[in-house]
């Protein structure tokens, strides 16, 4: 296996592995929220693919009055009433901690809620690691999806966050299938400058990854965002590095950096990129979609979550 490539990998692949997967073993998403027309839609699309058994926790006649009004089966799915967002969210997580659900999914309910439900000290999912969200993508003109965190999670991470937010991607990576993802750690120069904690940390973690305190992955940096998605781009800057124009994976160093390569990709690009998204580092994988997300980045980023949910079985 030594010297393998990774495959070139797209969304199309990860929906196929994902009801692959699902063929062995039905995944499990506990919904928190399902009463909102889109989510509904969506979860019912993923299980009539065959990749999710969804578990809709919310007002059931809420969930059934919409299910009807869309004409939308809930053969597979399973309903469970609760009232109130509050309730809504720890019932979905207790499910998730109790290990009678595999993935955890924000519906109709606010990012703030289910993440607090997610942080409770008795029916929690955190584990010692660090959560992180992880942004995958496709876009046109190229010939495969990538990567990129953290978009929301962690504000200002340290070096020592920044190494678990290159280990949670990777093993995102990994899971869709790269074997050994290059990965770009950006600054706004290619050079070492000591005045810039961006440059200096990408050195650092390249430095790391060079000894082998990285595994599975190509770390290296600094780069701008041209000089590791561009190999032209690289080439005319004098940037040599296996990763230089070929990245499979963008670490930012602040969370507003992120946020704002996120929402390019949806608002700039439209239909010209797929999207998904989903938090890792957790005892499950978590699925909190935007408001802005399209029909396809939520059902992506559920397929993406089901795959990392049964990831080593």
């Amino acid at each position: 296996m030594a010297g393998k490539k990774s495959k070139k990998v797209r969304f199309r692949d990860i929906l196929t592995l994902a009801k692959k997967v699902a063929s062995r073993t039905t995944t499990r998403v506990a919904v928190a929220g399902a009463a909102d027309p889109i989510v509904l839609d969506v979860l019912c699309d993923a299980c009539k693919k065959g990749f999710a058994e969804p578990i809709l926790f919310g007002e059931e006649a809420k969930i059934r009055e919409l299910a009807k009004k869309q004409r939308l089966s809930l053969k597979g799915c399973t309903v469970v009433d609760v009232k109130g967002p509050v309730k809504t969210a720890r019932a979905a997580v207790r499910a998730v901690s109790s290990g009678e659900a595999d993935v955890l999914m924000k519906g109709d309910v606010t990012t703030k809620t289910i993440m607090q439900a997610s942080l409770d000290k008795e029916i929690g999912i955190t584990t010692s690691g660090l959560m992180s969200h992880v942004a995958v993508f496709e876009v046109e003109g190229f010939d495969r999806i990538m990567f990129m965190s953290d978009g929301g999670i962690v504000i200002e991470p340290t070096l020592e966050q920044k190494v678990e937010i290159i280990n949670n991607a990777v093993a995102v990576a990994r899971a869709m299938g790269l074997r050994k993802p290059k990965v770009a750690v950006l600054s706004a120069i290619e050079t070492v400058n000591l005045k810039m904690k961006s440059a200096v940390d990408a050195a650092v973690l390249a430095q790391m990854s060079e000894r082998g305190q990285i595994k599975n992955a190509i770390v290296d940096g600094p780069f701008g965002f041209d000089n590791a998605v561009s190999v032209e781009a690289a080439r005319q800057k004098g940037v040599k590095s296996p990763v230089a124009g070929k990245a499979d994976i963008f670490i930012v160093g602040h969370a507003d950096v992120g946020n704002v390569f996120y929402k390019i990709l949806t608002y700039f690009l439209g239909k010209r990129a797929q999207t998904a998204g989903v938090i890792v580092g957790a005892r499950v994988p978590i699925v909190v979609v935007s408001r802005a997300d399209t029909y396809d980045a939520r059902l992506n980023s559920i397929a993406v979550a089901c795959i990392l949910a049964r990831r080593g079985e």
